[in-house]
């Protein structure tokens, strides 16, 4: 039995998604398709849109056959960690023979051959990648510059032309795909990967090409126009399956807009003044400097707007800084992480399957290395964040995850906590 797995976000889903699931499926000739997707917040460090029930239903009305969760404890971390973390989960699903996902450059040789590089690391690379990180230089920044000075040396890199190279560590998904590699490459797994190029407009782009556009331009649109305006543009450029779950949600006032941002970067402020700038060691990569940067500026005069800027330089990027804060906001330090690293992954979350592909559950409770968990329920009946079974200390931040986000709804008769505890499991 042949299983193509894809690693998304859908936020939300839009065509250039259809066009990327169609042709996987294509691709890999094989009727049965899993999908292991950010839960409520994602890799960028930011709330979703919609919420991972959802953005489930969209995924199954648009041929996904059945959706798992991504644990928190690792989706709100660097792509390495992200990417690893998923191709990870499912290779100890032992279901998922292959893997494709969409990039700017189309072309799995010479990602494959970057990806191997990277892992590799000559001594030359090691060498370059420090000089540029003391020059205080960030880390993406840092690498391609390391690996532009020396891939001359590598017997698969160097038939390939610098400027090329130097554009393929620049794309976004590119990179992300480069780490989905490496994945697999660190994991000597089995599952094969294959690449599509990414159609329509790129990934931050907000214009639209024919009926793509990115999820970026949708989010916008939603938080710029009125609501009615704002489905009226968005139905072109989404599928009917998708664009039908967004117009229900919306219209509950179950969904999130861009003032979210307000809500959590004040209460992430109001922690960050309770703490010491020693104290915010405790958080992986809150270290060299940076405690005292957050401690600095949480004490400023707040303004929203301006407080992710205030963070920002030379060395370090937004969404780093963002999933910072949101580690912060969870409490989710480094002695956590590390406890939900142990052995991981601990369990594989089904959030929802298609009707007519009941075998694939059947499938997977049968062959994964790793518990499945349908109704969480069933595994714990309380959030527990200071447990140190890690299964039920990681499942504890999903929950988590989803009680805090409620709280972010524009419409707040939706905050109710505990709605994994209640929200059934999803069946179309």
């Amino acid at each position: 039995m042949s299983v193509t797995a894809l690693i998304v976000e859908y936020n939300p889903f839009h065509n250039g998604h259809q066009y990327h699931l169609n042709q996987s499926k294509k691709i890999t000739q094989n009727d049965d398709l899993i999908v292991i997707m950010s839960g409520n917040f994602t890799q960028r460090g930011e709330a979703a849109l919609l919420d991972k029930w959802a953005r489930t239903e969209q995924a199954l009305n648009c041929g996904a056959d059945l959706v798992l969760e991504l644990p928190l404890t690792y989706n709100i971390r660097s792509a390495e960690y992200f990417a690893y973390y998923s191709v990870l989960s499912l290779a100890k699903s032992n279901l998922v023979d292959s893997i494709v996902f969409g990039s700017e450059a189309g072309d799995i040789e010479i990602l494959t051959a970057v990806a191997e590089a990277l892992v590799k690391e000559s001594s030359e690379f090691k060498k370059e990648l420090q000089q540029h990180l003391a020059n205080g230089v960030d880390f993406p920044t840092a690498r391609r510059k390391a690996l532009l000075s020396c891939y001359q040396n590598n017997s698969e890199l160097k038939k390939y032309n610098k400027n090329r190279i130097k554009r393929i560590l620049k794309a976004p998904n590119n990179i992300l795909g480069i780490e989905y590699l490496k994945a697999i490459y660190r994991l000597n797994s089995t599952i094969k990967a294959h690449t599509i190029k990414r159609v329509g407009t790129d990934y931050h782009s907000q214009e639209v090409n024919e009926n793509y556009a990115s999820a970026s331009l949708i989010r916008n649109l939603i938080n710029s126009r009125t609501q009615a305006e704002a489905l009226t543009a968005a139905n072109k450029l989404m599928p009917a399956g998708s664009w039908e779950i967004l117009k229900k949600e919306m219209e509950k006032g179950r969904f999130v807009k861009k003032d979210y941002k307000t809500k959590i970067l004040s209460k992430t402020v109001d922690q960050l003044r309770r703490y010491r700038a020693q104290d915010l060691k405790k958080f992986k990569g809150i270290q060299n400097g940076l405690e005292n940067r957050f401690v600095e500026k949480a004490a400023a005069s707040f303004k929203a707007d301006l407080f992710l800027d205030s963070l920002k330089s030379k060395n370090l990027t937004e969404s780093r800084i963002k999933r910072k804060l949101l580690q912060v906001y969870f409490g989710l330090d480094a002695e956590k992480i590390n406890l939900a690293e142990n052995n991981a992954p601990h369990y594989l979350r089904v959030l929802g399957l298609k009707k007519d592909k009941e075998y694939l559950l059947s499938r997977l409770q049968q062959k994964s290395e790793v518990e499945i968990i349908i109704n969480p329920a069933a595994k714990i009946n309380k959030i527990n964040l200071n447990a140190q079974d890690p299964l039920v200390l990681s499942l504890s931040f999903d929950l988590l995850a989803s009680d805090l986000y409620a709280l972010l709804y524009q419409n707040s008769d939706h905050s109710s906590a505990q709605r994994d505890f209640y929200q059934k499991f999803i069946k179309i």
